[in-house]
């Protein structure tokens, strides 16, 4: 015969809690295409970071221009 399950071999409630929210953590899939999302949210928000970086020292001396040419006007 088996003995009766005494309080303290249950788990706790808590822990019983844990471990479902665990398995429907691990069972869901929809949390991947939202980082994928972000994944290349971020890739794209890196190179147009680094255009600007890499364009703007460039385009320094034609915003002077135009800022000059238009001080002369007014």
């Amino acid at each position: 015969m088996s003995e009766p399950i005494t309080d303290a071999a249950r788990p706790s409630p808590r822990l019983s809690f844990a471990r479902a929210a665990f398995r429907r953590f691990k069972d869901d899939a929809g949390g991947a295409t939202a980082l994928e999302y972000a994944m290349i949210g971020g890739l794209i928000f890196a190179v147009i970071a680094g255009s600007l970086k890499l364009y703007g020292s460039k385009l320094d001396g034609v915003y002077g221009q135009i800022g000059s040419t238009m001080a002369q006007v007014y």
